[in-house]
């Protein structure tokens, strides 16, 4: 399925799901068709939507948290791999991403933990076990991305090559560049540490405080991180930036450097305040991070 391709045209549609708007930007292609993929993406959106959202009582998630110990639920292969990743994230940070970190901010007490101590996956059954309840399980930190790396499928399947997708703000997905452009240009920071990125074929995840306050909280210590004001990650998956933003948040400089070290394209920008507030930039970021 593809349609024709209109140099130097570009069309922005919009979506409100998983409490926040989504955008679809095409490049390069006539309005009409380009509104007929966006239709498409948001589709897949909504019905993920209806399979990961711990608000949805209805939704697979839901399930899993009224589960008791013991219990298993089999699941659809979209949730298992949106799970499936997010323990994958928890463990390469050590715990600082922390998928089961609704029992710390649903107020359902001070009995969090690690998610593999609570929940277990098999990839053969494509089931979850709960090993000790409760379990709250809140993909809210991961789900905009794994979503938007789904409508870029969609997008695919309909030929638009050329798009930027965005899930609140904070999740970020470029696939081809519009033509005659370096890349999709995306804002990071503001005021003097404002900085203008251009990414192709690349994901931006964001965290941090100014829009929402203290809203993350340190699955370590369990109380908002504050030497870290706000972070962006770099990957080519927009779930693993969701994540990895996230992260950054808790980690220290090192830590960060560790895991970015460890990955060649994925990166980090920092916000601290060191003397100072500056942007600090680590790894693969620094291909697009330039000071003005």
């Amino acid at each position: 399925m593809t349609g024709d391709a209109i140099p130097h045209t570009r069309h922005v549609f919009r979506h409100n799901a998983m409490a926040t708007s989504f955008e679809v930007h095409v490049a390069g292609q006539a309005g009409d068709y380009a509104g007929q993929a966006a239709a498409a993406a948001f589709t897949e959106l909504d019905r993920l939507e209806g399979l990961l959202s711990r608000f949805q009582e209805s939704s697979e998630i839901s399930c899993i948290n009224r589960l008791t110990a013991g219990e298993s639920l089999r699941v659809s292969p979209d949730t298992f791999e949106c799970l499936d990743l997010a323990l994958r994230m928890h463990e390469l940070t050590g715990g600082a991403f922390d998928p089961t970190l609704g029992l710390l901010t649903g107020g359902a007490g001070e009995t969090g933990g690690p998610g593999k101590g609570r929940i277990e996956i098999d990839p053969d059954s494509l089931t979850a076990t709960v090993r000790e309840a409760p379990v709250a399980l809140d993909l809210g930190a991961i789900g905009k991305g794994f979503s938007l790396d789904r409508m870029a499928g969609v997008l695919g399947e309909w030929g638009v090559d050329r798009a930027l997708l965005v899930g609140g703000g904070s999740s970020i997905l470029a696939l081809g560049r519009p033509e005659g452009s370096p890349g999709w240009e995306i804002t990071l920071g503001s005021g003097g540490l404002r900085r203008q990125v251009w990414i192709e074929r690349q994901s931006i995840g964001s965290s941090g405080t100014s829009v929402k306050g203290q809203h993350i909280l340190d699955p370590l210590t369990r109380r908002p991180p504050s030497h870290v004001h706000r972070a962006w990650a770099f990957c080519d998956s927009a779930a693993e930036s969701d994540a990895l933003s996230t992260a950054w948040m808790c980690l220290d400089q090192e830590e960060t450097g560790e895991i970015c070290r460890s990955r060649p394209r994925t990166g980090a920008v920092l916000q601290v305040e060191e003397g100072s507030e500056q942007l600090v930039v680590i790894g693969f970021a620094r291909e697009f991070v330039r000071d003005p």
